[in-house]
C-alpha cells in the first residue's frame, strides 16, 4: 500500500507505481496526512490493511507519516522523504531517526522507485517467482550499461579516443568458504571491528526474537574479493542482510550490488556525527535500495528484520508482538 501525506507528492508515488506495475505487484494508493487527518491514517491502518504486506509512506517537511504508520502495524514500512524547504534533509532525518520499537526503512530523497524495489525484495523473501524476476532485472542492467557506453562514446569521443584492449587476469583467490549454521536467517556484515558494539545490539535483539543470525567483519575496500565470495555463498543460506558501516558506507553499497535480497543498513557515528555515513548509505541510485535505519540504530535494524520475516512466519510475529509489549513496559514502567 502506498500512502501519500499530500496529493502534491503524486509524482514521487508515480515512480513507485511504475515499478510495481512492471513487476506485477498489486497495490493500493491512499492519501492521508499524519497531522491534518490523523483519524484517517488510523482508519486506513485499522480497517484496510489485512492483505497488505508492505507499506510505502511518502512525505516531506516534518515527514512524520512513516512513523505514524509504523506505530499502527508490525509490518515493514518504507519511507520516501520528499524535497522540501532544505532540500529534503528535514524529511530524510525525520524518517531515519525513529525511536526504538518503530523502525522505518528510509530511501533517498524523492526515490519512490527504490521504495518499490525494496518492497519487491521483501515480497521475494517468500515468493520464488518474484525472486527470479528481480535477478533477471538486475542482469538487464548490464545491457543498459553497454548501450549507454556506446552512446557516450558516440557523443564525446575525440581524436585521441583509444579503446582499451582486454587482457585476462586472475583475481586473488579467496579459499575460505562461508558456511553458516542451518538456522541462520540474517547475515550481519560490519566494515570494521570498531562497530562491534552496534553489531552486538543487533545480535542480542535478534536472539531475543528467536531469529538466527551470524556476523562477519569484512572490508569492502580492503578485501572486495572476500566480500563478493561471502555474499555469493551466503545468498543460498540466508533471507536477508544487515550492513553496519561508518564513514563512506561503501560496504552497504557493495553488499547491495551482490544480491537482490533486502539489505538493511545501519550507519554509525563518526567525527561528523554519522551524517556522512547516513547520507552515503541512503542516497542509492535507482534499482539498488538500502533499507536505511537511523544512526547507530542496531536494535531497530533487528526489529525491521522481524517485521519482514513476521509477514510469513507466525512464530516470529508472536515473538515481535511480545517483545514490543515488553519494550513498552520497560520504557514507561507500566
Amino acid at each position: 500500500m502506498i500512502i501519500l501525506g499530500s496529493g502534491s507528492d503524486y509524482k514521487i508515488a508515480e515512480k513507485s507505481v511504475k515499478v510495481l506495475e512492471e513487476m506485477k505487484v498489486p497495490y493500493d494508493i491512499k492519501v492521508a496526512s499524519a497531522h491534518r487527518t490523523h483519524g484517517r491514517v488510523k482508519d486506513i491502518m485499522t480497517n484496510y490493511t489485512d492483505n497488505v504486506e508492505v507499506f510505502i509512506a511518502i512525505a516531506g517537511l516534518a515527514a512524520h507519516l512513516p512513523g505514524v504508520i509504523a506505530s499502527y502495524t508490525t509490518k515493514p514500512v518504507i519511507a520516501v522523504p520528499c524535497t522540501g524547504k532544505i532540500g529534503g534533509l528535514d524529511a530524510l532525518l525525520s524518517s531515519t531517526e525513529m525511536q526504538l520499537g518503530t523502525p522505518v526503512a528510509t530511501m533517498g530523497i524523492d526515490r519512490g522507485e527504490n521504495a518499490a524495489w525494496l518492497a519487491c525484495q521483501i515480497i521475494a523473501c517468500n515468493d520464488d517467482n518474484m525472486k527470479e524476476a528481480l535477478k533477471n532485472k538486475r542482469e538487464s542492467y548490464n545491457q543498459k550499461m553497454e548501450n549507454d557506453e556506446k552512446d557516450v562514446v558516440e557523443k564525446i569521443a575525440g581524436e585521441y579516443y583509444t579503446k582499451s584492449e582486454r587482457v585476462e587476469h586472475e583475481r586473488p583467490t579467496v579459499k575460505k568458504e562461508l558456511v553458516l549454521p542451518k538456522n541462520t536467517k540474517v547475515l550481519i556484515i560490519s566494515g570494521n571491528y570498531s562497530n562491534m558494539e552496534i553489531v552486538h545490539k543487533i545480535t542480542q535483539t535478534l536472539e531475543t526474537l528467536g531469529i538466527g543470525s551470524n556476523y562477519k567483519v569484512v572490508s569492502a575496500t580492503r578485501t572486495p574479493d572476500k566480500l563478493e565470495k561471502y555474499m555469493k555463498e551466503a545468498d543460498d543460506q540466508v533471507d536477508l542482510y544487515i550492513a553496519v558501516s561508518s564513514l563512506s558506507t561503501v560496504l552497504s553499497g557493495a553488499m547491495v550490488s551482490h544480491t537482490t535480497k533486502p539489505v538493511i543498513g545501519v550507519p554509525c557515528t563518526t567525527k561528523r556525527l554519522g551524517i556522512d555515513s547516513l547520507l552515503s548509505m541512503v542516497e542509492m541510485p535507482p534499482g539498488v535500495p538500502t533499507a536505511t535505519m537511523g544512526i547507530d540504530a542496531g536494535e531497530n535494524a533487528a526489529l525491521y528484520v522481524a517485521r519482514i520475516l513476521s509477514i510469513y512466519d507466525e512464530h516470529i510475529r508472536n515473538s515481535l508482538i511480545k517483545y514490543m509489549k515488553t519494550l513498552h513496559r520497560n520504557i514507561y514502567y507500566e
